[in-house]
């Protein structure tokens, strides 16, 4: 199944814009945000971003009083109707605490009034890119786990236990 994207552009008032910027690196650096979302294993990417003047034009004047968005651009297996069910049920503190303060945010109690803030808000995407249409975060993760896994194999004594050790753990990630 190909991937398919998804763009949300959601307007934000300055303090929300400020609670992001110091919030945000924080629940990135702990894992906070990260961790339950690659345990979904139909997401190949998620990426959110503030963005201060939309589109940039350098040549006019910059207007304090003009609205900031949260950008969210993603790429996932499925349908946007299951994408963001699970979202809603698997990080809403997390939503939350992202989409709280965006104007018209409807709360992440039920998914349905969230699908319908999506749909309002999202963009219709003409082209987009994805190195690797086949793997998913949680498919690119447990490769690499199973890189580092056989170069420690490689790395040690290579005896018939240390192979069934290295053969039983390879077959979760697998």
């Amino acid at each position: 199944m190909a991937p398919s994207p998804l763009t949300i552009l959601s307007p934000i008032p300055w303090w929300w814009a400020c609670w992001i910027r110091l919030s945000w690196p924080l629940a990135r650096l702990n894992g906070f945000v990260a961790a339950p979302l690659q345990k979904l294993s139909f997401i190949h990417a998620a990426r959110w971003g503030l963005v201060a003047r939309w589109p940039p034009d350098r040549a006019a004047r910059r207007d304090r009083g003009a609205p900031r968005s949260l950008l969210f651009l993603t790429t996932f297996d499925g349908s946007a109707v299951q994408y963001i069910e699970a979202f809603v049920r698997v990080v809403p503190w997390r939503i939350r605490g992202l989409y709280g303060g965006a104007t018209g945010f409807p709360g992440v109690r039920r998914s349905r009034p969230v699908e319908e803030y999506i749909r309002t808000h999202s963009h219709e995407v003409d082209h987009f890119w994805c190195a690797h249409p086949d793997a998913t975060v949680t498919m690119t993760r447990q490769a690499l786990e199973l890189d580092a896994l056989y170069a420690r194999f490689l790395a040690g004594d290579r005896s018939d236990a240390s192979w069934r050790s290295f053969t039983t753990r390879a077959q979760t990630l697998l």
